[in-house]
């Protein structure tokens, strides 16, 4: 998301008891409260900010809010930006922030094949370390007794988002920590073509504004952590992207990942052997 969105937050200590997870169709889904009002939500460390659904904003009692265009990775679509909004999630509480007001339902039967009125954006990570563990469905956040496990790599913002470091091979780039992406690794058009790959074929795509159809190739290598992956399909970004690269929830999914925002770091600690 490209608006601008100012966050005032104040996070209570984390809870040590790592809480449900539920992974549906490589998304995953916690329990939250947004002003109060219990909901399941989608997870997604590479969404700017939180998106309530407008029947959920309704029943939390929002505020009037005010009404911008957003830009997807499937185009443009009318929302609300709407302040001073209580979000509960994973033991923390942020008393007051923005949120967007976008009416998800083409997204949750589309994209997230899931009834969703609520997707949780970085305001969590902000607040505390968050421990995601696929293999074993649970996430909690961490306290500031204990030490993340596995290989740190820093955190560099790029507009708006979170990218680490990894290698395609001889090229060096950033990739989206997304949890939100449950299709696969994503690859800009420039960096596409800059290793000269050629497409192979096409599949279906495109989150907010709309879906879109892509080009897919493959990744010789991908490289994330000190763990290669061979022969990655990646579909082809052809907008503006922020980062050359994005990896979801099949390729993390062979970690066990803290990110800490607020400690500009993330955590992985390889799940087993990884197959190529």
């Amino acid at each position: 998301m490209k608006c601008l969105l100012f966050v005032s937050l104040l996070a209570l200590s984390a809870n040590a008891a790592a809480e449900p997870l539920i992974v549906d169709h490589g998304r995953l889904f916690i329990t939250a409260k947004i002003n109060g009002v219990q909901t399941e939500a989608l997870l997604d460390s590479g969404a700017e900010s939180t998106l309530v659904d407008p029947v959920l904003a309704k029943e939390a009692k929002f505020g009037p809010g005010k009404a911008i265009q957003m830009k997807g990775s499937g185009g443009e679509q009318e929302v609300s930006v709407v302040p001073g909004v209580r979000i509960e999630a994973l033991g923390q509480i942020i008393r007051s922030t923005e949120v967007v007001v976008m009416d998800m339902t083409g997204l949750s039967t589309r994209l997230i094949k899931r009834p969703t009125r609520a997707i949780i954006g970085r305001e969590v990570f902000d607040a505390a370390p968050i421990r995601i563990d696929l293999a074993k469905s649970d996430v909690r956040a961490l306290s500031a007794k204990e030490a993340p496990a596995g290989t740190r790599l820093p955190l560099t913002t790029q507009g708006g988002i979170e990218t680490v470091p990894v290698t395609l091979g001889k090229f060096d780039a950033h990739a989206v920590l997304d949890f939100g992406n449950g299709t696969g690794v994503m690859i800009s058009k420039e960096l596409a073509a800059q290793m000269g790959l050629k497409p192979i074929g096409k599949m279906k795509g495109g989150g907010i504004g709309g879906e879109i159809e892509r080009d897919v190739v493959v990744l010789p290598e991908l490289t994330l952590a000190g763990q290669t992956f061979r022969d990655v399909e990646a579909s082809v970004d052809e907008t503006s992207s922020r980062a050359a690269l994005n990896v979801g929830t099949p390729t993390l999914k062979h970690f066990v990942v803290t990110a800490d925002f607020k400690g500009r770091a993330a955590w992985f600690q390889p799940v087993g052997v990884i197959k190529n």
